[in-house]
């Protein structure tokens, strides 16, 4: 009788066990699907590396800057400079100026390390009303700056 109980809980768990190897398969093939499907996710954004056009490492994005009103991005924010987290510096690129390459995980930005230097920019503890700045950010980036129909309309 003891060896059928024994019997009966080793094959109730291998059971267990295919059930619970199956679902952890699911998981993730559901979750290659998800990756594979061409959608843009903030978190794959987020600490990517971007690289200048001479092949340099200018920073890392930091952040992104999403309009509430039309719900797109309208900058990533690199970070730039400093050592360990002091004397970093933050600039506000404009999305359309950033060229993603998904094959090696990094963005490319048409701009030299030393030109970066001169770009606006802001303290990481002292964030400025972007909206303020907006067409100096984009003229140094050489992007037109898009809704200006929509500023000229709300004025």
């Amino acid at each position: 009788m003891k060896m059928q109980i024994r019997g009966k809980a080793v094959i109730h768990l291998l059971v267990v066990a295919v059930l619970v190897v199956a679902q952890a398969g699911t998981f993730a093939f559901s979750a290659q699907a998800r990756d594979r499907s061409g959608v843009l996710k903030a978190s794959d954004l987020m600490g990517m590396r971007v690289q200048g056009t001479d092949g340099t490492h200018l920073g890392n994005i930091k952040d992104l800057v999403i309009d509430p009103e039309e719900g797109g991005v309208d900058y990533a924010v690199l970070e730039f400079g400093g050592f360990a987290g002091i004397g970093d510096k933050y600039f506000a690129v404009p999305w359309e100026a950033l060229l993603l390459d998904q094959a090696n995980k990094k963005l490319l930005l048409d701009v030299h390390k030393k030109d970066l230097k001169d770009a606006p920019g802001f303290d990481k503890n002292n964030w400025p009303d972007l909206s303020l700045d907006e067409a100096l950010i984009y003229e140094f980036y050489e992007v037109p700056q898009p809704g200006l129909e929509r500023s000229v309309r709300a004025k």
